[in-house]
């Protein structure tokens, strides 16, 4: 084997060692994280609860809580007109927000037909038994990057508390409030436990590392026996 030729499989063995490890260290971070995901999102589960506002298979978009008055509908425009509504929310009759220009879900009923635009829940401290009503919106456009919410939390006192963010800004509370807002779940520290084939991409991924840190030290191996075999032709010769 020429001195080139060593060189080159060589830099091959160490490029395929490297892109191994690389891919095992990817692994392990987001085990790491999905692991921490999975302990916060059992620990929130443990310690709130959302509590349906459905009554008769529908939620309606007029609700009261603890005296505050909210509603969601959208604008009337004319008969011919060929501009898309805009969706109004009203905190006490007054109102808040017009989220411009959004597409209905027009089978749906009640808040189902705005699900991916703006949402109701309830949620429930288990440890003091308080409720909050927490009202969760996309800002922009579906689809929009990046995308921008704003959630309204309303306490047992009346007292409402306006938070916007994106996802990189986002806290941990946020994280379940936007849930269903979009089509994809979005954790605090990883995404993964929340989408479908998560467990399978990482032993995908850990079976791609391995292999390629196998095949690079089978390289880095085969190397010196191709230099013995040549040396031994090379005295037959």
């Amino acid at each position: 084997m020429t001195h080139s030729n060593k060189k080159r499989f060589q830099y091959m063995s160490i490029i395929f060692i490297i892109a191994g490890v690389l891919s095992i260290t990817l692994v392990a971070y987001f085990l790491i994280q999905t692991i921490r995901e999975s302990f916060y999102q059992s620990h929130f589960d443990k310690r709130y609860e959302f509590i349906s506002l459905e009554e008769d298979g529908i939620i309606d978009p007029v609700q009261v809580f603890h005296g505050v008055k909210l509603n969601t509908f959208m604008e009337d425009l004319k008969e011919n007109s060929q501009k898309k509504p805009d969706l109004i929310f009203e905190v006490k009759d007054e109102q808040v927000v017009a989220l411009k220009g959004r597409e209905l879900h027009s089978k749906e009923e009640g808040m189902s037909v705005f699900a991916d635009m703006i949402q109701y829940k309830t949620m429930v401290d288990n440890q003091t038994g308080k409720e909050s009503f927490i009202v969760a919106m996309q800002m922009n456009s579906p689809g929009s990057a990046p995308a921008k919410y704003r959630t309204y939390s309303i306490n047992e006192n009346g007292v409402i508390k306006k938070s916007d963010f994106t996802l990189k800004t986002k806290s941990k509370m946020e994280t379940q409030w936007i849930r269903g807002l979009s089509g994809e779940s979005h954790g605090y520290y990883t995404n993964l436990p929340h989408q479908k084939g998560s467990t399978m991409s990482l032993i995908f991924l850990t079976i791609i590392g391995i292999a390629l840190i196998l095949v690079g030290l089978w390289i880095k191996k085969w190397k010196p026996n191709n230099d013995k075999g040549t040396g031994a032709m090379s005295q037959i010769s």
